[in-house]
């Protein structure tokens, strides 16, 4: 948690040095749009963490974005929550992102950006399985609690749509870490007859321990600005 925490610091500090070159620095005649209120989607459609996920960008310069996101639970779409059995749910979602923009045109804006994230869950199970070294685990309660956090650097394009409105694309590479932990009752053994894996495979909560990999990250989000 600690060095997650430095990083979002260094993030900060490095955009802010970026800032500082770009007003000295001649630039094209570009009159970017300052304050952007954005949404992304497609993560109403995670069937882990759904949410409704809103944000805010700040240019205080042509080639500097900062980016800050917040989503919080949202299903009432259920697509994927099936046979979850997972009581007490809890999540939030954070994304912090610095950009370096490359504008090609008041209407089509490349970028380059840096992202850090971190999404905290927690929820209780009335029973389950889970692997710990070489033997399987039954129980018949746990409070899991789970945590995402990772950084990402990706490419992407602002085209503008309307006179107010953007859809923002990127794609991009980053590490990801996700920790588990469990508060079980009733640990034993599992039988393989009787104690079956009781969750849908697309939200099947993890072992516990801790993970880490890399992975892709991809952002499609639609502006709206609120200040030019």
């Amino acid at each position: 948690m600690r060095s997650f925490f430095l990083f979002i610091a260094g993030l900060g500090l490095t955009s802010a040095a970026y800032a500082q070159v770009a007003t000295q620095q001649p630039l094209r005649q570009l009159h970017p749009d300052r304050l952007l209120l954005k949404t992304a989607p497609l993560t109403l459609f995670d069937p882990s963490t759904s949410a409704l996920m809103l944000g805010l960008e700040f240019r205080p310069v042509p080639r500097i974005g900062l980016e800050l996101d917040y989503g919080f639970r949202f299903v009432p779409l259920q697509l994927f929550y099936w046979n979850q059995n997972k009581d007490n749910l809890r999540y939030q979602k954070f994304k912090l992102e610095g950009r370096y923009y490359i504008p090609r045109s008041e209407r089509q804006q490349w970028y380059g950006a840096a992202e850090a994230f971190y999404v905290p869950q927690s929820y209780d199970l009335k029973s389950g399985t889970y692997e710990r070294g070489d033997e399987r685990r039954a129980y018949d309660g746990a409070h899991i609690e789970r945590e995402v956090r990772g950084v990402a650097l990706k490419a992407g394009l602002m085209q503008r749509l309307g006179q107010r409105l953007w859809l923002d694309m990127a794609l991009g590479l980053g590490i990801r870490q996700r920790e588990v932990r469990y508060q079980t009752r009733n640990e034993r053994t599992a039988d393989p007859l009787f104690d079956a894996p009781n969750q849908n495979f697309l939200a099947a909560t993890p072992d516990p321990g801790r993970s880490t990999r890399i992975a892709p990250a991809a952002a499609l989000r639609v502006g709206y600005t609120l200040l030019r």
